[in-house]
C-alpha cells in the first residue's frame, strides 16, 4: 500500500493535469496519516516525498507541487502538541520568555555538542558534522523568501534585509551558502545545492522549516526563524572555535566568523517582528507550540547524527 502510494505522488512530478495532481495530494495525505501514527516506514518515505516535493528545480513544476504537499502539511499540522490559549504577554514578556524556551532547547545542551565543542572529536567526526552543516544552512534564503510572501508590506522589510545579507549583498560571491561551500570544499565533502538528505530525521527537521515559512499565519514562521537567528552566534562561535582546532585556515572559516556577530541583528530584528505581528492569545499559543516542534524535531535530528557518529567509532574500534 505505501509503495503504491508512493507512485502516485511522483507521478504528479511526470504529470501536471488535475486529476493527477488531485490523486496525489490525497495519496500524500493518506501516507502522512500513517507517518504521524507512528508508522516509521510510512514516516521515512513521507518525509522523502516532501523533501522532493519541496526541492524539485522545475519552476513549471511549483505550483503542482505545492498543491500536493498542502495535503500532507496540513495532517502535519493537526498532530502538532498544541500550547494552551493563555492571555496575551506584553511585548517584552512574550520575548523574554520565547527566549527561556529557546535556550531551554538549544542544541547546545545535546551529547553531540558535548562532544564535538568540548570533548575530544575525530576528524570523521566534524565531517559527519559538516555534512549535516550544509543541509541545515544551504537553503535558509529560500526559507526567507517564502516567509517574507505572508509577510505584510509594513514587516517585510525585515526579512528582506536578512535575506539580502543572506545573498551576499551587492556581491553573489559573499553569498552565505557560497562562504559555506568554501570550508566543505577544504575538506572534500559534497557541496551542491541539489544534495538529498538521506536521514529521515533531516527531512522531517527541514521539511517542516519550509512548512513554517509558508504557512498563511506568520507566527508559525517566525517562531522558526527566532529560534534559528537566537542560536547562531553561540553555535558558530563554538564551531568557529572546533574549525581553529583542526587547523582550517581563515577563509574556509568565513561562514562561521561572519555568524558569529551579523545574527545578533537578526535575531534582534525578528524578536521586535514578533512583538509587532503576534496580537492575540491564539496566534501567541501557536508561536510556542511551533517553537517547541522545531526543537523537538532539531534534537531528534541531533540525536540521529550523533548515532551516525557512534556507529563510525563502533566500526573504527573493532
Amino acid at each position: 500500500m505505501i509503495a503504491i502510494l508512493e507512485a502516485n505522488v511522483r507521478a504528479a512530478l511526470r504529470d501536471r493535469s488535475p486529476a493527477v495532481a488531485a490523486d496525489a495530494a490525497q495519496a500524500l495525505a493518506r501516507l502522512a496519516g500513517r507517518a504521524f501514527a507512528g508508522d516509521d516506514y510510512a514516516a521515512a518515505v513521507y518525509h522523502g516525498l516532501v523533501w522532493d516535493l519541496h526541492a524539485g528545480p522545475d519552476p513549471r513544476t511549483y505550483a503542482v507541487r505545492r498543491f500536493v504537499v498542502e495535503a500532507g502539511y496540513a495532517v502535519e499540522e493537526a498532530h502538532v502538541p498544541p500550547v494552551a490559549v493563555e492571555p496575551l504577554l506584553a511585548p517584552e514578556d512574550l520575548l523574554a520568555r520565547l527566549q527561556a524556551e529557546q535556550d531551554q532547547r538549544t542544541g547546545l545542551r545535546h551529547p553531540l555538542s558535548a562532544h564535538l565543542f568540548h570533548g575530544d572529536p575525530s576528524l570523521a567526526d566534524l565531517k559527519i558534522y559538516l555534512r549535516h552543516h550544509w543541509h541545515r544552512s544551504r537553503l535558509f534564503y529560500r526559507e526567507l523568501t517564502e516567509l517574507a510572501l505572508s509577510c505584510p508590506l509594513g514587516h517585510a522589510s525585515i526579512l528582506h534585509r536578512n535575506l539580502y545579507d543572506e545573498t551576499g549583498g551587492e556581491d553573489p560571491a559573499r553569498a552565505h551558502p557560497v562562504l559555506l561551500q568554501r570550508l566543505l570544499q577544504h575538506f572534500d565533502l559534497p557541496h551542491g545545492f541539489d544534495d538529498r538528505p538521506e536521514l529521515p530525521e533531516a527531512q522531517a527537521y527541514l521539511n517542516n522549516r519550509i512548512r513554517c515559512a509558508r504557512h498563511p499565519n506568520l507566527a508559525w514562521g517566525l517562531a522558526v526563524l527566532f529560534s534559528l537567528e537566537a542560536g547562531t552566534p553561540a553555535t558558530h562561535g563554538h564551531i568557529h572555535a572546533l574549525l581553529q582546532r583542526f587547523g582550517v585556515p581563515e577563509h574556509a572559516r568565513e561562514f562561521h566568523r561572519i555568524h558569529m556577530s551579523a545574527d545578533v541583528e537578526h535575531a534582534r530584528e525578528t524578536a521586535e517582528l514578533i512583538g509587532a505581528v503576534i496580537r492575540s492569545p491564539a496566534d501567541q499559543a501557536i508561536l510556542f507550540a511551533s517553537l517547541r516542534y522545531h526543537r523537538a524535531l532539531g534534537q531528534r535530528y541531533f540525536d540521529a547524527i550523533w548515532r551516525e557518529m557512534q556507529a563510525t567509532h563502533d566500526h573504527r574500534d573493532r
